[in-house]
């Protein structure tokens, strides 16, 4: 049985703890609905730059978390922050008896970190510039690319590190304003598993976030492109090119999601058995980085398939993609497969059940999007999942209406676009 309380304070603010027996040790942090899918044009990447400036210790105007930050760091508490498209998080790992200075320090954060030096802005400034200039140099942006191809360069299509000369220009008053609109209790939902007292610790957490004000938060209506499309990049005179077919694909919470994880690892694992990785470099030698992946958000999703290769081997990778695209269509999947990636998934959640940051994150996300889940019921999801299924999800995924391309280098982007066809 996988015990799950769910409650919300008089404020607005959703409390979800999982008591797991006889462990000594707690993870809790705060989700807030606040990323880049909220942002405007002008606003790109400054909810990044708010996490920033947030979880800083340097923070003056705040003696009080910086005071707590530090205890529990003495403790050996583990802390960490992210921003993701839809929800910024600020999480806590350790010992059980750490759980109440915990929850005070997130209590600081998320109620009392709201204004900020000038100096520290333009430090932290600095930092997150130099991140965003390191994602920007790399192949590694080419998910973020492929979901923007997909979704357009809105919503969940906006990049979550955002455009440099937002984060250069940002003023007090924009990091105060979005702070002021979407931190607040109805927009956050706070998280705490592992060896816990429920009563106990929902005392605490009243004692700590009763005083957070029930405030209006920023009215927001999602937007997307009404079809795909293309992103495409010429990047100098560089020698390789990244490349992503992409499809879109229902949300977190539908139903056809776990089908979905399973036929990214079977297609395009990194691992040497899946079939890409066969196809394109063990076989003929044409790329050494081949990867899919699978991005899943409240109302929607994505899945991407990719491949760093020479330039001029652009045009035959492609091809091999749309050909395993149009097999699997006719043919389906082998039992041998799909038990074996099956079995990659059951370990990797049995192993996030034994890890008390993997199941806040996956509690996190999940009750974000509104709904509970547990890890039990995902291993159950797996286990569900047969050829049949698969197969349907496959016919309704891999057409060319759901279909979008990424390119990152120098190709001929129109020859590309003419392979992209699925019979």
């Amino acid at each position: 049985m996988y015990d799950i309380l769910n409650v919300y304070l008089e404020n607005g603010l959703r409390v979800i703890m999982h008591k797991i027996p006889y462990v000594r040790t707690m993870a809790c942090g705060i989700w807030v609905k606040q990323g880049s899918k909220y942002e405007n044009d002008d606003e790109n990447g400054l909810s990044h730059l708010v996490e920033h400036l947030m979880i800083n210790i340097e923070n003056d105007s705040n003696q009080r978390f910086k005071k707590l930050i530090n205890e529990v760091s003495s403790e050996g508490i583990v802390y960490n922050a992210g921003t993701t498209k839809e929800t910024t998080s600020y999480y806590f790992t350790g010992l059980s008896n750490m759980l109440e200075k915990c929850i005070e320090t997130i209590s600081t954060i998320a109620i009392d970190n709201k204004t900020f030096a000038n100096e520290l802005l333009e430090n932290e400034k600095k930092v997150v510039s130099q991140e965003t200039i390191s994602f920007y140099s790399s192949f590694n942006q080419i998910k973020e690319r492929t979901s923007q191809a997909l979704w357009g360069n809105m919503g969940v299509g906006k990049i979550i590190v955002g455009n440099l000369e937002n984060i250069n220009n940002a003023k007090i008053s924009d990091i105060e304003n979005i702070i002021k609109n979407s931190y607040t209790p109805e927009n956050s939902t706070l998280v705490v598993v592992g060896g816990i007292e429920y009563q106990k610790t929902l005392d605490t957490i009243e004692e700590n976030f009763s005083r957070w004000k029930d405030t209006q938060t920023r009215k927001y209506k999602e937007i997307v492109d009404s079809e795909p499309g293309i992103y495409f990049n010429s990047a100098g005179s560089g020698k390789s090119t990244a490349i992503s077919i992409g499809f879109r694909t229902p949300s977190y919470m539908d139903a056809e999601r776990t089908n979905i994880d399973i036929i990214a690892k079977i297609l395009g694992d990194t691992s040497l058995e899946s079939r890409l990785v066969q196809e394109i470099r063990m076989k003929r030698g044409l790329a050494y980085s081949i990867g899919a992946f699978t991005s899943f958000y409240e109302k929607r999703g994505t899945i991407g398939f990719t491949a760093v290769c020479a330039s001029e081997s652009v045009n035959e990778v492609v091809k091999i993609m749309m050909d395993e695209f149009h097999k699997v269509k006719v043919e389906g999947f082998t039992d041998k497969e799909i038990n074996r990636v099956k079995k990659v998934l059951e370990t990797r959640t049995l192993l996030d059940l034994d890890d008390l940051t993997s199941q806040l994150k996956f509690l996190g996300k999940c009750t974000s999007n509104g709904q509970l889940f547990s890890l039990e019921q995902e291993i159950r999801n797996i286990k569900k999942s047969n050829s049949e299924s698969l197969h349907k999800t496959v016919q309704d995924m891999f057409v060319e209406e759901k279909m979008g391309l990424a390119a990152i280098g120098n190709c001929d982007v129109d020859q590309v676009i003419s392979l992209l066809k699925l019979n």
